[in-house]
């Protein structure tokens, strides 16, 4: 199949050349013997010396890739054309006129559970939105865009087991946000030698006091702003942030040797190999607003993890219980508790740790690889499953 492919490679614009949509939604198509044609956004961007998501890029990139895929259509059809867009890359209008071609689309969105609106303008301009937390279809029918559960998973030829000495009890790769801080307070103040690595954790020595000072100015606008707050949902969400804000400064005052910078793509694998827990986390904010409940839905982790032979703690969701035997292919926790409880247990039990290890490996291996995804969406959508 011949497939017409626009990504953004980078999976966090805070990671270095990231490039985790390349590996798990480019490679795997290639693996699966299809025809690719791939447009990448960060090239376009600096090329033109715009950033991506923005209102200037979006712009300039909608006549590129229109004139692109009727050029390379006309070359050569395509069969099917794959986008990993949000609002601010592309015009929906661009999207229509590629619609008129009669090659089916299809954008893939994540993080729909608590920033559907990202992506919710051009979502019903395609026919199909692939969308990785499966409990987000309604957001979609609701504005009259066609959702497809196309839930994540990792790529094997770039997640994989090393043979690596564990020198780290646990090990937390991502932001440092919602309870995660939290967590990590929990286990180094109870003796356990866990390291966090990831934006927010900690502040670049060359830039630590004048991000201070910005962090307490902003702190204390907040604080007189809430002042003259009257709405009680505004009150609680500057609250809310003020706390997290202290806690969060708070930690890296205490347990600064414990905290990293973010860390690129071929290191993260190494760092998973490297502990004897690899420590994840489901939990967001609704909209992102700390006073707000949360909510919770998987993320690559819970695939990139058990794919690099890790034994994996995460917080419990009902999805994620379809995708793996809870405590015997990956470890739950429900609180701060009990992760401390299972936490202690596991590193006393080695052996028993070794089989959740095994066991975690072998679904993630037969279950969640990108080529299988692909392998699966595209039977749905050209047999009319879907």
């Amino acid at each position: 199949m011949r497939i017409f492919l626009a990504l953004l490679p980078s999976g966090n614009g805070a990671v270095e050349n990231s490039m985790t949509w390349y590996y798990n939604l480019y490679e795997p198509l290639l693996d699966l013997g299809h025809d690719v044609y791939i447009i990448r956004l960060d090239t376009i961007a600096s090329e033109f010396k715009v950033r991506v998501r923005t209102e200037q890029f979006k712009s300039v990139f909608s006549p590129i890739l229109l004139e692109t895929f009727r050029t390379e259509h006309t070359k050569k059809p395509f069969d099917f054309f794959l986008s990993n867009f949000a609002n601010l890359d592309i015009e929906p209008s661009c999207i229509d006129e590629i619609r008129k071609s009669g090659v089916p689309t299809a954008n893939f969105s994540c993080n729909n559970t608590h920033q559907f609106y990202v992506t919710e303008t051009i979502a019903p301009h395609f026919d199909f939105n692939l969308h990785s937390e499966k409990n987000v279809a309604d957001k979609f029918r609701a504005i009259g865009a066609k959702p497809v559960w196309f839930q994540m998973a990792a790529n094997p030829k770039y997640y994989y087991p090393i043979k690596i000495k564990k020198t780290i009890d646990v090990a937390f790769i991502g932001a440092c946000y919602a309870n995660r801080p939290y967590y990590i307070w929990s286990l180094l103040a109870n003796g356990i030698d866990a390291h966090a690595y990831g934006p927010g954790w900690r502040y670049r020595e060359d830039m630590a006091t004048l991000r201070k000072i910005k962090r307490e100015f902003r702190r204390s606008k907040e604080v007189m702003q809430s002042i003259f707050l009257f709405s009680p949902d505004a009150r609680a969400s500057t609250s809310s942030w003020i706390a997290e804000l202290d806690f969060k400064d708070k930690l890296i005052s205490k347990y600064q040797a414990n905290l990293h910078f973010p860390i690129e793509d071929a290191e993260m694998v190494t760092k998973i190999n490297e502990c004897r827990i690899c420590l994840g986390s489901l939990e967001v904010y609704d909209n992102h607003d700390h006073s707000r409940q949360l909510l919770t839905h998987l993320h690559l982790r819970e695939f990139e993890a058990p794919m690099c032979g890790a034994l994996y703690f995460t917080n419990y969701s009902d999805e994620l219980s379809e995708h793996y035997k809870p405590d015997k292919e990956v470890i739950i926790y429900r609180n701060e508790h009990e992760l401390l409880d299972k936490v202690k247990y596991y590193l006393g039990h080695p052996q028993e740790a070794e089989k959740v290890r095994q066991a975690g490996y072998k679904r993630a291996l037969e279950c969640h690889t990108y080529q299988k995804r692909f392998r699966d969406l595209f039977t749905n959508i050209f047999k009319g499953k879907i």
